[in-house]
């Protein structure tokens, strides 16, 4: 279950908070990844449910935007199921609050059923998420 965000004081106030434990290369903000099951059904998930948010999981066909947090990094990631004529696969892309911000980053990702996330695998990311 999704932890709501309603504004966008509320949201930087959660990276704030979170501020992340273990260090990545800049490059893997720029990369999507697999992971399994496991690690994203332990990601915690916060809904923004406010606008712009709203109108772009509606330009997107989606019925909302979420970030995820890692447990264990309280790193955030923008990530979905690729259900796309095969078994599931869990893809996620590490994100800052600057990335979260920027609307336009958003809809380039997440249009056309996350496209641009999922053209962006790099089978070499094994950072700890």
């Amino acid at each position: 279950m999704a932890i709501v965000i309603n504004s966008l004081p509320e949201l930087r106030e959660l990276f704030r908070l979170s501020p992340c434990k273990a260090e990545i290369a800049e490059e893997s903000f720029g990369k999507t990844r697999y992971v399994s099951y496991q690690i994203f059904k332990e990601l915690e998930c916060y809904e923004l449910w406010f606008e712009p948010y709203q109108e772009i999981a509606r330009q997107c066909s989606m019925t909302q935007v979420l970030v995820f947090k890692s447990q264990i990094t309280n790193r955030f990631y923008i990530g979905f199921v690729n259900l796309g004529g095969h078994g599931a696969r869990w893809e996620i892309r590490p994100v800052k609050l600057e990335h979260v911000l920027d609307h336009d980053y958003l809809k380039k990702m997440y249009r056309n059923h996350a496209q641009e996330l999922d053209w962006g695998i790099d089978l070499h990311e094994n950072y700890e998420v």
